[in-house]
C-alpha cells in the first residue's frame, strides 16, 4: 500500500498530541524522533513513505495552527 494506513496515522497523531501538549511546534518529518520514523516504516514501508509522512505532518500542523 502506497499511502499511510490508519495505524500509522494514529501513531503520528499521538506523537503530535504529545508535542503540542508541551507547547512545541512541528513542521516536518525532520522534527520527528528517528525511533518513531523507524516504527512507521516497519508498519507499512513503501517507496514514498517519507513524503507521505511529511505531507501528513504538515497538513495536521497547519490544521492545528489555524484550528480547522
Amino acid at each position: 500500500m502506497r499511502v499511510l494506513n490508519k495505524k500509522q496515522k494514529k501513531m503520528i497523531d499521538e506523537w503530535l498530541k504529545e508535542v503540542w501538549d508541551e507547547g512545541d511546534t512541528v513542521h516536518s518529518i525532520n522534527d520527528m524522533p528517528v525511533e518513531l520514523q523507524n516504527e512507521l516504516e516497519k508498519v507499512n514501508d513503501h517507496e514514498t513513505i517519507w513524503q507521505n509522512i511529511d505531507r501528513y505532518i504538515n497538513d495536521k500542523s497547519l490544521d492545528h495552527m489555524y484550528r480547522r
